[in-house]
């Protein structure tokens, strides 16, 4: 008697989560759509695929006790770097008879069938290496460095293209130095590494909005570094493309069917970055005995100064 009771309340959970457990990977399924809507009509309905991440975001905190709906739900909100990777590595290419649209589809209707028929079930309980969270803290502390300075060039692309670039020539002698780009090469993927691994086991948690907020910050600049580094190193040592102001920037950011993917994946990396970093401030801060509500405020602050940044950079990109 007891075990039908029980079969028939998980039954019920699982009833009452398939919408939500449906939402993030539907959404990033319909994700191209908009952005070929958005290219053919008006940039306000490119702007609405920022509303798919900001589903996934709000469907993660509602599917706790579903583990593999819930590590969906983050890739969703990493559903515009993870399209524009596979644009980049299928869509310029001839080995393979399938292109970025296709992969896409195929992917996510997989996903969506997991996330649908998964049972809920609580995974065992990982605890976070704190060794590997300090090393991770203290490898985003040096790209928080590199990531200032580049952001900062960005902001000079609001005066024109001839002020961005001149702030990167002088800033080219110091990051591509033969000595100096290995070692941030070196460094980004140790954090993409030691991040998938803090981000895995923290998904195995019930976790607080804040908690949230850092796991899907944390995924989408994850998504974010492997298809931007990747695009970069194709660009300059297979194409011969320079990567300056012109190849990511430019008033096509909206228009040409291609490059509109990059509008929000540029956007929101920005916005994924301070919050990420905010999220991380938050944690040390109350590891030495702030109080919770610095400690949301940190967070507040980080996004709001984020959104701000981001606003103007992208103002400048497409001018």
């Amino acid at each position: 008697m007891d075990q039908s009771v029980t079969r028939d309340r998980a039954y019920g959970v699982a009833m009452t989560n398939v919408g939500a457990r449906a939402s993030a990977p539907l959404a990033a399924l319909l994700y191209p759509a908009i952005i070929a809507c958005g290219v053919r009509t008006s940039p306000i309905v490119l702007a609405a695929s920022l509303a798919v991440p900001l589903v996934a975001l709000v469907a993660s905190r509602a599917i706790a006790d579903f583990p593999r709906a819930h590590r969906i739900a983050h890739l969703a909100v990493a559903a515009p770097p993870l399209f524009s990777l596979l644009g980049g590595w299928l869509d310029f290419q001839h080995a393979i008879p399938i292109h970025s649209l296709g992969a896409w589809i195929v992917l996510w209707s997989v996903l969506l069938l997991t996330a649908v028929t998964e049972a809920p079930h609580a995974e065992p309980q990982r605890t976070s290496s704190r060794r590997l969270a300090v090393a991770h803290g203290i490898t985003a502390a040096a790209i928080t460095l590199f990531a200032a300075v580049h952001l900062a060039n960005h902001l000079g692309g609001l005066f024109g293209s001839e002020t961005h670039g001149a702030i990167m020539h002088v800033l080219r002698k110091v990051y591509r130095n033969p000595l100096v780009e290995p070692l941030l090469f070196a460094t980004l993927a140790f954090q993409i590494a030691t991040g998938s691994v803090l981000l895995w086991r923290k998904l195995a948690r019930s976790t607080g909005w804040i908690d949230t907020l850092q796991s899907a910050s944390g995924a989408y600049m994850m998504m974010f570094l492997l298809s931007h580094v990747s695009a970069v190193l194709r660009a300059r040592h297979l194409r011969g493309i320079d990567t300056n102001w012109a190849w990511a920037a430019g008033p096509e950011l909206l228009t040409d069917p291609w490059t509109a993917r990059l509008a929000p994946y540029y956007f929101l990396a920005v916005i994924a970055f301070g919050v990420h970093g905010a999220c991380g401030l938050r944690t040390v801060a109350l590891g030495r005995g702030a109080s919770p509500v610095l400690g949301t405020r940190i967070v507040a602050v980080g996004a709001g100064v984020s959104i701000l940044v981001s606003g103007v950079i992208f103002t400048g990109m497409v001018r």
